[in-house]
């Protein structure tokens, strides 16, 4: 083989290089999606622009917008179309096709086109969310009730994905010690098997044997998202008849299995820590319940005490009154009656001198009336007296049954219990620690028992 016949590769660059300045001398207008984008420190941008076909890529190259440039076509691109130049749009460029010997080709951007719009990728989620919105189903899944507790969780994800490896360790080491069941659907998590298999994998998912559906994944590049902005996969789930929770593991990406889902959350460990909170709310909550109704009925006891107290005081107080003023009037009763007896026999026995003859024959019919007239006064006077006493007796009944209802020991009876330490009734959690033996009293005995928790 003579020299004829090869040439060094610096000469083939050379060759390269000619013939793109001779066919390339102006600028290009290029339609291109940008699938990465990223600002320097010195403020140049760099793209990394694609080309692809029914999703499939089938080209891709570098990109560069110098400095002095990037801040006028971004201010230009915002101004026109609302919306900040970013990864996913398709956009139409003004380039300079540059070929260096040592680094290649390199396209530099000279101009965009505002009114090219946004790219594809964008473009498809727009019009999936506007049929969704149209069909209603966009906030059908957000609407269905979330357990207080969801303990049951179906998971949709990849066993080999690290985002589900974080989830399940998240929640089952979690330092609140709650237990959940989980069982993984298995699923393709990337490329374009991801609408068939999770639309499948919902469908196995059954009401009955679980609380919500959790679908995880971990990390990777913007476009690895492309399955899950897909109409049908997005209508499965606004009809799924459980809560859907995602935690795809993108922080600045929203897909359609976001939007049309219950609960949106950035990571699979920040699904993982929303589990948690819930039944830890819950706790929580029930916790605040029973503090509440000791205290409330701490209160309620205080407060019958003191009724109590203040009622016995005043039966006692009335009791006294009245057996006072029964005491004054039987004295007056007692001590009238010789006077009235004495008054009376002076006056028949003053008549009695006036009528000897009369009073022989009505001496023994006027004593009889006369002492049965006693006899009756006598009658009433105890009538009387023994009515205000048993009245009385009757109210002192009622006050010592109130107390023997409200009696410890009643209280026991109805179903209570006391929980006693060194002789001393507990009142409270903090008077009792782990390990220690305390006595509980109930209607019918005492029992040891041990605090284990």
């Amino acid at each position: 083989m003579n020299n004829f016949n090869h040439i060094s590769l610096s000469q083939l660059n050379g060759l390269i290089r000619e013939a793109l300045e001779i066919n390339f001398m102006d600028e290009i207008w290029l339609v291109a999606e940008i699938a990465e984008m990223r600002i320097a420190g010195a403020g140049h941008c760099y793209l990394d622009l694609v080309e692809k076909n029914e999703d499939k890529l089938v080209a891709r190259m570098r990109a560069n917008i110098w400095k002095f440039q990037y801040e006028r076509i971004a201010t230009n691109f915002f101004n026109v179309t609302g919306s900040n130049l970013q990864k996913g749009m398709k956009v139409l460029f003004s380039i300079s096709l540059n070929f260096h010997e040592q680094y290649g080709i390199s396209l530099v951007v000279k101009n965009i086109d505002p009114n090219y719009s946004i790219g594809d990728l964008e473009r498809k989620k727009k019009e999936i969310i506007k049929r969704l919105t149209q069909e209603k189903l966009l906030q059908k899944n957000s609407e269905l009730d979330l357990d207080l507790v969801p303990k049951r969780i179906a998971i949709i994800s990849s066993e080999t994905a690290a985002g589900y490896g974080d989830f399940m360790n998240q929640i089952s080491n979690n330092n609140r010690g709650y237990k959940f069941e989980t069982r993984l659907f298995q699923s393709v998590m990337q490329g374009n098997g991801v609408e068939d298999s999770l639309i499948n994998n919902l469908s196995l998912i059954s009401i009955k044997n679980y609380d919500c559906i959790v679908i995880i994944r971990g990390g990777g590049a913007s476009l690895d998202l492309a399955g899950f902005d897909n109409y049908n996969l997005g209508k499965a789930i606004a009809n799924c008849k459980l809560p859907v929770i995602t935690g795809i593991g993108h922080e600045r990406d929203e897909t359609i299995v976001d939007i049309v889902s219950h609960t949106k959350l950035k990571t699979p460990t920040a699904v993982a820590e929303f589990l948690i909170g819930r039944m830890q709310d819950f706790e929580e909550y029930y916790i605040g319940l029973q503090e509440a109704l000791i205290f409330f009925t701490r209160e309620k006891l205080a407060q019958n005490k003191i009724r109590l107290k203040q009622f016995s005081h005043e039966t006692k107080l009335n009791t006294q009154k009245i057996l006072e003023k029964h005491r004054v009037n039987l004295a007056e009763i007692k001590s009238s009656i010789p006077r009235i007896a004495k008054s009376y026999i002076n006056t028949e026995s003053q008549k009695s001198k006036n009528t000897l003859n009369r009073l022989a024959i009505l001496k023994s019919n006027v004593l009889n009336d006369e002492r049965t007239k006693l006899l009756k006064l006598d009658s009433k006077i105890r009538s009387y007296c023994f009515q205000g006493i048993e009245k009385e007796k009757n109210r002192v009944v009622l006050l010592r049954n109130t107390i023997k209802l409200i009696h410890p020991d009643n209280v026991l009876k109805r179903g209570y219990a006391m929980i006693i330490k060194d002789g001393k009734v507990l009142t409270n959690e903090s008077q009792m620690k782990i390990g220690e033996e305390v006595e509980i009293k109930l209607r019918d005995g005492i029992k040891k028992s041990k605090i284990i928790e």
